[in-house]
C-alpha cells in the first residue's frame, strides 16, 4: 500500500521510472516526500523546488499509474446505499460512487410492473471473454424476463454471491470499459444469433442497449 511508503521506499520508486535521473529522486527524499506525501503531490510542489517540468511530469503521470493499479484498501469496504439506475429513464445525470452498495435485492419476477435485478461482478473476467460473457448473461437474463413477462436490469460491475473477492453482496466494484461501441455491436449480433427469426423483433425491442453508468 502507497500509504504505507517510507521516503526511502518513495526514491526507490523514483530511481525506477524511465526518464529520472538521481538527482531528483534524491531531491523526494530530502523533502521528505514518503507515500502519503507522495499522493498529494502536484506538478507545482517539484517545479517549485527545481524540478523541471519534463521530470515533474513523469512523477505526477507515474504516480497517478501508481493509483490505478493500487486502489486504496478503503474502496473495497462498502459504503453507502445507493438506489439503481431507475428503470426506463435512460438520459437521466446518474452516476454510480465505487463502494457504494445498491439497496435493492436480486430478485426473480414478482409482477409485471417491478423490474427484477441479477448482480454480476464481471472485474475478475478476463479481458478476452468479457464480450463473450457479457452478451450471453444479457440474453439468458433477458429471454428469462421475456418468458415472465416482467422488467429486469441485469447489472454489471455489481458485486455477486459467487464473488471470491472482499466486497459486500450488491457493493458497486466497477468494470473498465475502453471500447463501448464493442459491447453495443456484439449484444446486436447475439440476438440475431440467440433468437429465432419470428421473435427477432420482440427481442429487439424488449432488450435494450447497455447504459454505462
Amino acid at each position: 500500500d502507497v500509504n504505507d511508503w517510507s521516503k526511502s521506499h518513495v526514491r526507490d520508486w523514483a530511481l525506477r521510472l524511465k526518464g529520472l535521473d538521481v538527482s531528483t529522486a534524491d531531491l523526494l527524499f530530502e523533502e521528505k516526500i514518503c507515500g502519503p506525501s507522495l499522493l498529494l503531490l502536484d506538478k507545482s510542489d517539484l517545479t517549485e523546488r527545481g524540478v523541471k517540468l519534463g521530470p515533474a511530469k513523469l512523477i505526477i503521470h507515474a504516480r497517478d499509474e501508481l493509483i490505478s493499479e493500487n486502489p486504496t484498501s478503503s474502496s473495497d469496504k462498502p459504503g453507502k446505499p445507493s438506489k439503481p439506475y431507475p428503470f426506463g429513464r435512460y438520459h437521466d445525470a446518474f452516476r454510480y460512487v465505487e463502494g457504494s452498495v445498491l439497496d435493492v435485492p436480486e430478485s426473480g419476477a414478482s409482477d409485471f410492473i417491478e423490474p427484477c435485478h441479477e448482480f454480476k461482478g464481471f472485474h475478475q473476467t478476463p479481458e478476452e471473454n468479457q464480450l463473450e460473457k457479457f452478451t450471453t448473461d444479457v440474453i439468458r437474463f433477458a429471454a428469462a424476463c421475456m418468458n415472465s413477462r416482467t422488467n429486469g436490469t441485469i447489472h454489471f460491475g455489481i458485486g455477486d454471491k459467487q464473488d471470491k473477492q472482499d466486497y459486500v453482496h450488491g457493493q458497486v466494484v466497477g468494470v473498465t470499459v475502453n471500447d463501448k461501441e464493442k459491447y453495443l455491436e456484439g449484444l446486436k449480433k447475439a440476438i440475431d444469433d440467440y433468437f429465432e427469426y419470428k421473435h427477432k423483433d420482440a427481442a429487439q425491442m424488449c432488450i435494450k442497449p447497455p447504459r454505462f453508468v
